[in-house]
């Protein structure tokens, strides 16, 4: 068996590559690695994310108690303005 057969593979339908294309899928397979291990792994892009997602359920919860308390101040006064007419 060469260097260039798929290791596993015998008779007719093992297949043997030429060395150009197993120097790229290395290639590609250390790119890889190296993305994986470096700080582009994407752990910096899920703490933003975590941290924009925290940031945005904070400001919800803000407006939210803040209508709550516009919406009962506003019934007060429109009891008080009915409680007025009568």
């Amino acid at each position: 068996m060469s260097d260039n057969t798929v290791q596993g593979a015998s008779g007719p339908t093992a297949k043997t590559y030429d060395s150009g294309a197993i120097d790229e899928a290395n290639q590609g397979s250390e790119d890889f690695k190296k993305m994986m291990d470096g700080p582009q792994n994407g752990q910096s892009d899920m703490a933003y994310y975590l941290e924009l997602q925290r940031a945005m359920m904070k400001e919800q919860q803000a407006y939210t108690a803040l209508s709550n308390v516009l919406k009962a101040r506003s019934d007060a006064c429109l009891s008080a303005v009915r409680n007025f007419k009568q």
